[in-house]
């Protein structure tokens, strides 16, 4: 049996209505043959477990991975407010899901708990991870840190940060039909397959360079010796209870702290999600003390030819071989910046994969990927405002 992908997408407002006229839509699109896993991405405008019923009542006894987010990616481009449900049937490649809870607690352990138990899987070569997580509630890299221990450091891992409608204030993570927050769901991809993976984001430095002089963790102190929150005070002419009441989420998904990454273009960024009453910065990874940071900006041209450096890069690994499908996480940012023109940066990868190569996909807060892929091993990261692209083929 050949691998085939369905791909169902659901606005109606009724969240069992929603949930079942995506799920009968992906089932219809794959024939007869079985679905071998259901991905699953749901906007939290949904109730999600009344969606996730919707869908078992068209397809039962199927292993169900997913998370909330702002909108899917998918062949159709991009679809905000909705329901979208992927069906893959094959009998080449393997799937096993795992899921970690507490990531408040404990990131690192929720990450290792997540791959551990989906790396149980009697399906080989192992060829790849797609996490989601949480990303709102703890240090990431810290998940990934996690996972790799399971995995592997050089273990290819995909994927990114659930996200709700841009409040940035509760996010939903799905393993068959346990729902929950604050945890890191994954599934493991196996089989005899070429796998190729890309990554680039197109946000570029401002102003000069500042250096992180007090931090731990994910929590920035002080920089150029100098409260963490006065570096946006003094761009933004905005007080600290502006900064505080307004969300500096907000304004950082915009304007995040970047890192370079050794000699080349790309930055790792980060973005603050709260500022303590001290005036330090929360942000959703670990920034080390002592690094050179700039605050960064995007600009729509460079995003959109980050995607197609993303889409090259990954084709590159896989060569001549034939893409059986596409695997894409965008950053929440990306989406907020190219607004209307969104659908360009998914049209840019058909035209470099074929307009009917299937594509899986959703938009997420921060991205797990690895910067440089070297025979389909490299060092993951943890980075925002990027987007990220496995190609599959059999």
């Amino acid at each position: 049996m050949p691998t085939v992908i369905g791909t169902g997408i659901s606005t109606k407002l009724d969240s069992f209505a929603a949930g079942k006229e995506a799920a009968l839509n992906a089932y219809y699109q794959i024939g007869k043959n079985e679905p071998s896993i259901l991905i699953i991405f749901i906007s939290t405008i949904f109730d999600q477990e009344i969606v996730i019923k919707g869908v078992y009542s068209i397809i039962k006894d199927v292993p169900l991975i997913g998370c909330s987010s702002i909108g899917s990616i998918s062949t159709y481009g991009s679809s905000r407010d909705s329901v979208t449900v992927f069906i893959i049937s094959s009998n080449s490649i393997g799937f096993s899901c795992g899921i970690g809870h507490d990531i408040s607690k404990n990131p690192r352990l929720a990450g290792h708990n997540a791959a551990r138990q989906a790396s149980n899987s009697k399906h080989n070569p192992k060829q790849a991870y797609i996490m989601l997580s949480d990303s709102l509630t703890g240090n990431n890299a810290d998940i990934l840190r996690g996972s790799q221990e399971a995995l592997g450091t050089s273990f290819p891992i995909i994927g990114g940060g659930a996200c709700d409608k841009a409040c940035f204030q509760k996010t939903y993570q799905y393993m068959g039909n346990e729902i929950r927050t604050n945890s890191v769901a994954g599934v493991l991809v196996s089989g005899d397959m070429k796998l190729g993976i890309g990554k680039s984001s197109g946000w570029q430095p401002i102003g000069k360079s500042h250096k992180i002089t007090k931090a731990k963790s994910n929590i920035v102190k002080e920089i150029d010796k100098k409260i963490a929150v006065e570096l946006y005070e003094e761009y933004f002419e905005k007080s600290f209870l502006e900064l505080k009441n307004e969300g500096i989420c907000a304004l950082g998904i915009n304007y995040p702290l970047g890192v370079r990454a050794g000699n080349g273009e790309e930055y790792l960024t980060r973005v603050p999600l709260a500022i303590e009453e001290n005036g330090s910065l929360v942000l959703n990874a670990d920034i080390q003390e002592g690094e050179d940071i700039s605050l960064m900006i995007g600009d729509k041209d460079l995003v959109l030819e980050s995607a197609k450096k993303a889409v090259m890069e990954a084709m590159k690994d896989i060569k001549s071989a034939k893409i059986k499908f596409a695997v894409i996480f965008s950053d929440i940012s990306r989406l907020l910046l190219l607004r209307k023109d969104a659908y360009k940066e998914i049209d840019i990868i058909k035209e470099n994969i074929g307009k009917n190569t299937p594509i899986l996909g959703c938009y997420t807060f921060g991205e797990y990927a690895p910067f440089i892929v070297n025979e389909y091993k490299g060092q993951c990261y943890f980075n925002n405002q990027s987007i990220s692209i496995a190609l599959f083929s059999e």
